[in-house]
């Protein structure tokens, strides 16, 4: 087992330059890309709203009091465009609310004006009702769905009049209703195969870096300890030679059942980076505890298997990325020593 310290990996040759993806995978990976940043989304939505409204002032004669309606809500489409296109980080889950519960507001002020011009700015509420789906839990999609159809309902009521209002008020959020829970549906699907190893069944590396990010942000504000496990199967590829990848497989989930075993539930995270290479992160435990985690796993390893173990606690202030580079260097430092021992051995 090796402890982090300046040594690095062993130095490889020459990496061959990685193919060039196809346009289709280049057109799958831009869209999770950008569909994983909600300020992008929202920008989106805040820009079609504003050429929505704009469109209609344009194309449509209105009355003195409409136009002016038309026009605040084209700028206030445009300012939040602009603010989301602007604000790069990730917005915080009360942005959202904020956002939602704006353009609530927005597109019930373009519904009663739309009325009187035949204008259908109803249906914009149903983009209100994918987005919350798309970025919010449960809950916070029912609470702004619940506001969206209330605010229209209300519309319908002392605004302009309207011919059949309940079949208008059915016709837009009974659509909303299906397009949300299909959008909320393939959302938790998709979140849920995004962030686990479908081998395993534990968190992949896409969930692991979440999780370190969050835990690092946790230990700077209160100074808690925080250590990673990283653990590297030594001559695995030989199994999967040997025995064949469906036996190697076997080996994996046999090896992650053990080691879920040994982690604390609730505190600690396991996750499979990637081929045979795991990681354990664990929060409010310091040096001597992944130590300790660490000799845990390698006891529960099963038969005819062995691991090289790295271990790094974090320094009070260092990133995750090199937390996680450190505990890496130090397995490949305690690969190295035990290939040393064993071509000594060999030798004797």
């Amino acid at each position: 087992m090796g402890t982090d310290g300046p040594a690095g990996r062993p130095a490889s040759g020459r990496a061959a330059r990685p193919a060039e993806p196809p346009p289709a995978a280049r057109l799958v990976t831009w869209t999770s890309a950008f569909f994983s940043h909600p300020n992008q989304v929202a920008a989106l939505f805040w820009a079609g709203g504003a050429v929505a409204s704009a469109s209609a002032l344009i194309l449509v004669r209105w009355p003195a009091s409409s136009r002016l309606a038309l026009l605040a809500v084209t700028g206030v489409c445009g300012a939040g465009a602009a603010v989301r296109i602007l604000l790069g980080a990730r917005p915080r889950r009360w942005a959202l609310h904020l956002d939602l519960a704006t353009a609530v507001l927005a597109v019930s002020i373009l519904a009663a004006v739309g009325a009187a011009g035949h204008v259908a700015f109803q249906d914009l509420y149903i983009w209100i009702g994918v987005f919350a789906t798309l970025y919010l839990p449960f809950r916070g999609a029912l609470v702004q769905t619940g506001a969206a159809g209330a605010a229209y309902a209300a519309v319908l009521a002392v605004g302009p009049p309207v011919a059949q209002p309940v079949a208008a008020w059915l016709a837009v959020f009974g659509t909303l209703g299906v397009a949300g829970t299909v959008t909320f549906m393939l959302v938790s699907y998709l979140r849920g195969t995004s962030l686990t190893d479908p081998l395993t069944g534990l968190a992949n590396r896409r969930s692991f870096d979440q999780r370190l990010e969050e835990e690092m942000r946790r230990a700077l504000r209160t100074g808690a300890p925080c250590s990673l496990v990283v653990a590297d199967l030594d001559g695995f590829k030989a199994i999967n030679d040997r025995a064949g990848h469906a036996a190697g497989d076997r080996v994996l989930q046999d090896l992650s059942k053990a080691w879920r075993s040994e982690v604390r539930e609730g505190g600690d995270f396991l996750a499979r980076l990637g081929g045979d290479e795991f990681v354990v992160l664990g929060p409010g435990s310091g040096a001597v505890g992944g130590r300790r985690l660490a000799k845990r796993l390698e006891a529960t390893l099963p038969a005819g298997l062995a691991a090289s173990f790295g271990v790094a606690s974090w320094d009070g202030s260092e990133a995750g990325q090199d937390l996680l580079r450190r505990a890496d260097e130090a397995m490949y430092r305690a690969k190295a020593a035990r290939r040393a021992q064993l071509t000594r051995s060999r030798g004797a």
